[in-house]
């Protein structure tokens, strides 16, 4: 009888041999070619076009020590530059939450697994400022096809008019404006649309849970011009009371230039403001005071000084050291006695 065909090898068993013997030859080197062709299950001579196959991993032109490093020596097999994993990952909070906001962003069935895997890959005690972050940090995800936002994407991408049926919290009414819309912004907490209202002839904000319907037109119009779209990151709809904050001379020269509404109510002589800002939540001056790094206070209402100063602690606490042999703090009083020696927050400014 004739010898049968040699057997096209299968490309799963290829995968399944490849996978054991790198990790396999890491922790055994120099071992004989023919041992591990049998510890792999195949022969020397598979063996062999694996270790070929193996030195195209990488990305063009597939240089040999791009991801791994393997050769035979004398008919025996050496693995080098393997970088594999000894233990799982360790993630900076900042990083494990960078990765989170893109999980949120992608959705998928298993998201809230992959967000659990995340949390768990950050150091037990770094978790809390990981849940921090993670809450803070937006990223988009494409909206719903047919939803507000969709037919707003796609307008502003055309440059194309749109109706919309508005609600109007001032005067409590609801009412059809022909809007050119410029552009979606993200401020305060809720997307406004920003564009030119055709009925008063000027450059409005729009909430959109305010909208509560949008229809496209036919009618095109000109790219607006910078000066307008530099003036949709100016604005706010005020609500609420003003908050007031006190900035330093170095943070007010700097935060006067940014855009933001914010507007000033004294001067001090030494360069000093206190000024007020509309529209925004205690949250979010919060961390516009906070970006300053301790060159900014927030002074009312009581609430939003409640809320930065609850801040500043968190951040005292988490980042000023304990005195040299001094036990960790347990227990809840001996949080509270951390605490108090936290400098207040008026104290700073330098």
């Amino acid at each position: 009888m004739s010898a049968e065909p040699p057997r096209k090898d299968d490309a799963r068993e290829r995968l399944r041999r490849v996978l054991f013997l790198v990790p396999y030859a890491v922790r055994h080197p120099g071992l004989a070619v023919r041992e591990l062709a049998e510890r792999c299950g195949a022969t020397e001579a598979q063996l062999l076009e694996d270790l070929d196959f193996l030195l195209t991993v990488g990305c063009p032109p597939f240089a040999p020590d791009d991801f791994l490093d393997l050769y035979v020596e004398r008919d025996r097999v050496y693995v080098a530059l393997h970088q594999s994993f000894t233990r799982p990952p360790r993630f900076t909070e900042s990083e494990a939450a960078a990765l989170a906001a893109a999980v949120k962003a992608l959705g998928g069935e298993g998201r809230d697994r992959v967000l659990e895997a995340l949390r768990q890959a950050v150091p037990r005690e770094r978790r809390k400022a990981y849940d921090e972050l993670a809450r803070r940090i937006y990223a988009g995800s494409p909206p719903a096809r047919g939803s507000v936002m969709d037919r707003l994407s796609r307008a502003i991408a055309g440059r194309r008019a749109v109706r919309l049926r508005h609600f109007s919290a001032a005067r409590a009414e609801e009412r059809e404006r022909v809007v050119r819309p410029y552009t979606l912004a993200r401020r305060f907490g809720h997307w406004y649309l920003f564009g030119h209202d055709q009925d008063r002839d000027r450059e409005l904000p729009f909430r959109l849970d305010r909208i509560r319907d949008c229809a496209v037109l036919d009618e095109t119009f000109e790219p607006p011009p910078p000066a307008a779209l530099a003036r949709a990151r100016l604005f706010s709809e005020p609500h609420g009371h003003a908050i007031r904050l006190r900035l330093s001379r170095v943070a007010a020269a700097w935060a006067l230039a940014r855009p933001a509404r914010l507007r000033v109510v004294e001067r001090g002589a030494d360069g000093a403001v206190v000024v007020e800002v509309e529209g925004a939540d205690a949250e979010w001056v919060t961390r516009f005071a906070l970006s300053f790094g301790g060159e900014a206070e927030v002074l009312s209402p009581p609430e939003a000084r409640r809320h930065f100063e609850e801040a500043v602690q968190r951040a005292l606490t988490r980042y000023q050291p304990a005195p040299a042999g001094a036990p960790a703090p347990r227990g809840r009083g001996a949080g509270t006695r951390r605490r108090r020696r936290a400098r207040p927050a008026s104290r700073l400014t330098a």
